[in-house]
């Protein structure tokens, strides 16, 4: 998507867009760096396609709830087990309002470390 100059985040709400201060990207970086990502990678990029994406998820998914809270219930409803590191070490401080920036973050932390 960033090769054809789209926005890979289209249809997702500003409201979802806000930047990480310097102590979230900290204790995100954190949290990547020490942990294996991809479960929770992959159920945050199903949950910012399948529910985030939606014209009215705001009415639902309000902004300033925490991501941590928010991913672990709805990974709940899907009769997933949490991976215990997400319950124990991810950053309780980052909002939903945070959620394509803190996406953004892990992919590239990720795709670092895949390169090393």
């Amino acid at each position: 998507m960033l090769w054809l100059k789209r926005d890979p985040f289209e249809g997702i709400s500003e409201e979802y867009r806000k930047a990480l201060g310097e102590e979230e990207h900290r204790l995100l970086t954190g949290f990547f760096n020490k942990s294996s990502a991809d479960s929770i990678l992959l159920e945050m990029h199903e949950f910012l396609i399948l529910v985030l994406k939606g014209p009215r998820a705001s009415d639902t998914y309000k902004p300033d709830w925490g991501l941590k809270d928010t991913l672990v219930a709805y990974m709940e409803r899907k009769n997933l087990d949490i991976p215990p590191d997400v319950e124990e070490f991810f950053p309780e401080e980052i909002d939903l309002s945070q959620y394509v920036e803190a996406w953004k973050l892990a992919v590239a932390l990720k795709r670092e470390r895949s390169q090393r």
